[in-house]
């Protein structure tokens, strides 16, 4: 196996185009019916209801290191690709003890890439984030660049996934993270609701927040299966919750996140 380098520099970035309707496995499903005049009525109002507050206390995002135990540690070229470069990018909550507890989404053209960030995800590790000092699950979102750099193979990670500049310059950046996870936000919406309401599919937002943490947008930009409303679903969800600031060379400034979901591992 060649030797792998995790390090930083003036690499391309290939293309991170993310299509919703090509996530996962394509099945011939009916057409999904409405959500119910009471469902709708419920995720209208926990949409509408005023977001968290921002975290007050001292806080920390969780971050890749290259210890062993780590992510980059099980990151590798897979055999015999039929790129010899790519980008991949993951959705992942991830446990107040660094483990991914859930991969909602992985983004690249080649299956084998995908398959070694899953393969990394699987066994290896975060630093946690904390909040006060304590260790809290989060959702992230981060984008894996695999490259040559004079022939030798490069490894990149960057926890970003939005702001795609940031991530082509290989910058000292970290993009807004869901305190808690997705899948503590959902739940708390899906409790709301009957019983009935469609949860299985796809859908994605694009929250961003201020140089605190605090929400100042939250748009959902496609769901699948259209019309299923589970668009709206996470749009409430991500509201009400509370997120990490951003980290420019670490220090606090606005950001902005990817926030995808599976419903079907939530």
């Amino acid at each position: 196996m060649d030797k792998i380098s995790f390090r930083r520099g003036a690499l391309p970035l290939l293309c991170l185009a993310f299509l919703l309707a090509g996530c996962g496995k394509k099945t011939e499903t009916a057409a999904p019916s409405s959500p119910s005049p009471s469902a709708s009525g419920l995720l209208a109002k926990a949409a509408g209801a005023t977001p968290a507050p921002p975290i007050t206390g001292p806080v920390a995002p969780a971050v890749v290191t290259q210890d062993a135990g780590s992510i980059t540690y099980y990151l590798h070229f897979p055999p015999n690709p039929v790129k010899r470069d790519d980008v991949v990018q993951f959705y992942c909550d991830i446990s107040d003890a660094g483990v991914v507890e859930a991969t909602y989404a992985l983004v690249g053209k080649d299956e084998a890439f995908k398959a070694a960030v899953q393969s990394a995800l699987d066994w290896g590790r975060f630093a946690p984030a904390t909040v006060d000092g304590k260790a809290v699950a989060v959702y992230l979102g981060g984008t894996v660049i695999f490259a040559h750099d004079k022939g030798a193979p490069v490894i990149f990670v960057s926890l970003a996934t939005h702001d795609r500049e940031r991530v082509g310059k290989l910058a000292n950046y970290i993009q807004p993270q869901l305190i808690g996870g997705l899948r503590q936000e959902v739940a708390k919406i899906i409790r709301q609701i009957p019983h009935n309401f469609p949860v299985a599919g796809i859908a994605q937002a694009v929250v961003q927040v201020d140089e605190r943490g605090a929400l100042t947008s939250a748009s959902v930009v496609g769901e699948n299966p259209k019309g299923s409303g589970l668009g709206d679903l996470l749009g409430a969800a991500i509201k009400g919750a509370q997120y990490t600031h951003a980290y420019q060379d670490g220090k606090p400034v606005a950001g902005a996140v990817d926030v995808v979901a599976d419903f079907s591992k939530l």
